[in-house]
Formats: structure tokens, sequence, C-alpha cells
């Protein structure tokens, strides 16, 4: 097998990258353009001592689990890695990638349910970060990066937002459109960062530090143009990673932050803040670990990772006392304003990095919520929670199941049991999906 053959394929699996994966001469396959269930013709475009890459160059046999895609970019955009295949078997991909992070860490034995879903595929998005910048022949673009590249590819309107997202992105395109002078010095705007909640809209126009006016003017117009947006900023990043913010957001108009209900609390979000960006299925995930938990009133609850406070206030009147350790200081104020603003009289919230909690904080927790970033947790919070604090339960929310196996297997060699994974899809189309569990303490 070498670079432009072209092979005919069996493709077995379909992972959470979007890639069809097949095995030829003792390679695995991973090829862009098809499904599990699929036979097809595939150009190989990469050649590896242990794998290859290819591209789809003809559907022979179609799998019973193809659709059409409703996106006409999803094959170059990326973001939806299942887009090809029926919502059915999108939900049972996800279930089994579950599963095998699981199995590849030995946690054999462990039930993995359905992934719950409301059924909604479409317009769920409460966050979007749509990019901008030039063509080739100097027209304005606004669309989304393709995978691991700072190419945009052009959309006009994606459909896991709502409608208005789309609208306000068309109209900064075109407001650019008509002032910009191509050439005449770099393409000022980076980005348009746009949330919505029941209050209204927040938006951050992402510049360079040489398009602050620039940016000044285009949030000035989208505002007056769109009354849902009752917030706004500027934000400079001159970096060249994949950061979409630079440190600081400067408030230009409107109070600095959106007001959402969730699970029955008012909640006040800044824009640095976490929210789930699926607001309806982040109800049922939290009434989930509600029900797993299981408190009676009278324990400390610790709420690591806590952002605004939104999982731990989805449980008030459940416990004593609540503890939430949170590494960004607007996300800490908003979370104790929310405790006040709902009635919860028995909380408290701090700043820091909870990877970092024995050198900050010292609890004494009945119960732990855990809800990490992708990475998954410290490995030295692992240890501290299992040695130190050693809590009867702890409650662990994932949106990476790979990471999440990693830590589960960590704390079972440690004295914590578990034998239920309930994965919900909070990010239908995509290759995401969050699970949660309940860990107890061997006595």
């Amino acid at each position: 097998m070498k670079k432009n053959d072209v092979i005919e394929l069996k493709i077995e699996e379909l992972n959470n990258l979007g890639y069809g994966v097949g095995f030829s001469g003792g390679k695995t396959v991973f090829v862009s353009g098809a499904c599990d269930g699929d036979t097809a013709l595939v150009r190989i475009i990469k050649d590896n001592r242990t794998y290859a890459v290819g591209r789809a160059e003809e559907i022979l046999s179609p799998s019973p689990f193809r659709v059409p895609p409703a996106c006409p970019v999803s094959a170059s955009c990326g973001g939806c890695a299942y887009a090809a295949v029926s919502y059915e078997h999108e939900r049972e991909l996800k279930r089994k990638t579950v599963e095998n992070a699981l199995r590849r860490e030995g946690l054999n034995g462990v039930f993995v349910a359905e992934v719950f879903s409301d059924g909604r595929t479409e317009g769920y998005r409460n966050k979007a970060m749509i990019q901008f910048g030039l063509s080739p022949d100097g027209r304005v673009l606004s669309g989304f990066f393709a995978p691991k590249t700072h190419r945009i590819v052009p959309s006009s309107g994606c459909l896991l937002h709502p409608p208005l997202f789309s609208e306000i992105a068309a109209a900064a395109a075109a407001y650019l459109g008509e002032r910009y002078i191509a050439g005449k010095t770099p393409f000022p705007i980076r980005c348009l960062y746009l949330r919505a909640a029941a209050s209204g809209l927040s938006l951050v126009t992402v510049t360079r530090s040489g398009g602050v006016k620039t940016a000044k003017e285009l949030t000035a117009y989208l505002t007056e143009r769109f009354s849902r947006i009752v917030t706004s900023f500027y934000n400079v990043n001159d970096g060249e990673d994949s950061t979409v913010l630079g440190e600081k957001s400067v408030l230009l108009s409107g109070p600095g932050y959106l007001e959402d209900v969730l699970c029955g609390n008012r909640l006040k979000i800044s824009p640095l803040s976490f929210y789930q960006v699926n607001r309806p299925m982040a109800e049922r995930l939290y009434e989930k670990g509600r029900e797993l938990l299981a408190l009676t009133g009278k324990e400390t609850l610790c709420d690591l990772y806590c952002g605004i406070g939104s999982i731990g206030l989805s449980m008030k009147g459940d416990f004593a006392r609540l503890v939430g350790v949170e590494i960004v200081p607007s996300a800490v104020s908003c979370a104790a304003e929310n405790a006040a603003a709902n009635g919860v009289e028995n909380a408290a919230f701090y700043a820091g990095d909870a990877g970092i909690l024995t050198e900050t904080f010292s609890l004494s927790p009945d119960a732990v919520i855990l809800d990490p970033p992708r990475k998954g947790c410290a490995r030295r919070l692992v240890e501290y929670l299992t040695d130190t604090l050693a809590p009867q339960k702890i409650l662990y929310i994932s949106c990476n199941p790979a990471t999440f196996a990693r830590d589960a297997k960590l704390f079972r060699e440690r004295g914590y049991t578990f034998d239920r994974v309930y994965p919900y899809d909070l990010f239908p189309r995509t290759g995401h999906v969050e699970c949660v569990t309940l860990m107890m303490k061997n006595n």
C-alpha cells in the first residue's frame, strides 16, 4: 500500500472524528467520507508503518445506516462527525465509545446504559464561536475552522445553532465587506463569540490589537440591529494558536452578564464562565446526578470545577452545606450571586484550581461532584480525594469517555466502586458524549 493507491475496502467502524475505519494488509485505514457498513473504493492519501489515511472515491455498497447529510459543508467543516448516519445509529455508536473506553482501561463488567436523548438534533447550541477572515480574492468569510487548520470553511447557517446566530454572522460579514479595504491593513476581526440565554444574547467581538476601533464600531452596529443582544464586549487576541479569547474582555454595553433558568434556578452567566451548550439536556443530566447521589440533607457537598454553581445548586435542599471550587474568578462571583438569588444560604465558593486542591483548601465533604474539563482530573487530585478527603460518594460527570475511563480505573484501584455509567447526548451529530456515574467508597 502506498500513496495514491486505490483499494476496495469494507468499512467496519465509524470513529468519533467522523472517519470510517477499515483494515487492509495488516494496517488500520482511516477513511474520510465513509461510514461503517460501506464498501468503498478508497484512495490512499497517507501511508504510515502501522496505519493509513484514505478518502472514499466511490461508495460501491452503501451502509444501511447512511442518511443524506442535512448540512452542505459537513464533510469539510468536520464538526458533525455523524452527519451521514441516522441519529438512532449515532446514539449506539456513542454508547460503544463509552463502553470501549472502559474496556481499554480493563474496566470490564461495567454496564453502559443506552444514550439518553430528548431527540433534538438541530438548533440546540446556546453558544457559538464564528470565525472571520478573507478568501484568496479578498472577500470576507465567516464560518468555522476545518479540522486541525486555521482555514475557514464558509457556512451560511450551522444547523446546530439557533438561526439568529447565522443572521448576526451574515450581517457582520456584510458590514465588514463594505468597509474593509483588502491589503491596507491586516484583517481586524477574528471571531464573534455568541451566547444565548433566557434574558437575551451576549456578543464578544474578538479582534487583533490594531482593530479595536473596528471591533467597537461593528459591535455597536450589531447591537443596534439585533435587539436580542443585551450585553456586548470586545476582546483583544494577538496570539497565533487556537485559543479563541485573549485574557481580557472589555464591556461595551449592557450589564456584562446573561441570566438563564436551569433546574429551577435562575443563574447569572459571565462571558468566560462555563455553561453547558445544551440547556434542556443539561437539566436531564443534572437530574440524573441528583438521583444517583441521593443525598439526605445532612451532608457536606463539594462541587469541584463548579463554574457558576449550576450543578451543586441544582441539588439545593439536598445538602447541609455546599462548597464550590472554580478557577475562573468571574464564574466564582456568579456562583455566589446565584446561590444568594436562589435562597441558598449554606453555600460558599472559592477561586482556585481544583487540580491542586491539596495546596489551597481544607475540606471534609461527605460527597463530591467532579465535572472536569476534557483532560480529566489531575492524578494528585484523585490521590488527595481518595487518601485524604475520602468522601463516601463521588459523582463523576465527564465530557470525554477516554479520560473518564482513565480516572475511573484510578478511583477503583484506590478503593471506590461503580458498576453503571449513564451516557447523555448533549452534542447531537458531533463526536462528543457526556456520561455520569456514582462511585462509592468501599467500607
